[in-house]
């Protein structure tokens, strides 16, 4: 079944249409601008499970943005100032725990709900999503194809209800399988969720819904 955004599942390893140019996984394994990484397996994961991070929470936890002046100031310390390395520029700081929050949100490679439908377009009608889930739900499959990330992923019609519980207020579903029962960490979602606020407040999103 193809389903476009719905779910995504992490892979551990960068897939291999990245690594045919893999200048972006080696800018993002680095922990400093001074910092010259060298091209080896361990690194081009290193930076694509970060990148994994940044596409799905924006700004992590696990990420500490680093100011503006700190920024120009290691910029001209830089071994590369060059137009593709962003002329030196590196204003990120990951904390030392940022492969557990990758672990979490991969748990294992189960499908999930991206955290941006969670928080801002998904509450916005909670009934309706279940009813769209459970009718999907009643259909006969073995894997889905999201757009995003891996695919395809083995999942039946009752791992693909699970995911949606999110929008329940009580989830009493089967809890046999810990990573497929797994809430993000809501720490994670905290830059998502001040976005959610400031366009609640400037009156281009809605209020989210009651959960079901």
């Amino acid at each position: 079944m193809l389903v476009t955004d719905a779910l995504i599942s992490i892979p551990s390893e960068p897939p291999e249409i990245v690594q045919l140019t893999p200048y972006p996984l080696l800018f993002h394994a680095r922990d400093q601008a001074t910092e010259v990484v060298e091209d080896t397996p361990a690194n081009r994961r290193r930076g694509w499970q970060r990148i994994c991070l940044f596409a799905v929470y924006f700004r992590p936890s696990a990420l500490e943005p680093v100011q503006f002046g700190q920024t120009i100031r290691d910029a001209f310390k830089s071994p590369d100032r060059s137009k593709k390395n962003y002329f030196g520029l590196y204003p990120f700081r990951w904390q030392p725990n940022w492969p557990q929050s990758f672990e979490q949100l991969r748990a294992g490679g189960r499908p999930f709900v991206a955290p941006i439908l969670q928080t801002l377009i998904f509450p916005q009608a909670p009934q309706k999503v279940l009813d769209w889930a459970d009718r999907i739900a009643r259909w006969d499959f073995q894997q889905i194809i999201p757009c995003h990330f891996d695919a395809p992923i083995p999942i039946n019609s009752r791992q693909f209800r699970q995911a949606f519980r999110f929008l329940e207020r009580y989830s009493w579903g089967d809890r046999t399988s810990e990573a497929w029962n797994l809430a993000l960490p809501e720490a994670d979602f905290e830059f998502i969720r001040e976005l959610e606020a400031t366009l609640v407040k400037s009156g281009i999103a809605r209020p989210p819904q009651d959960k079901v």
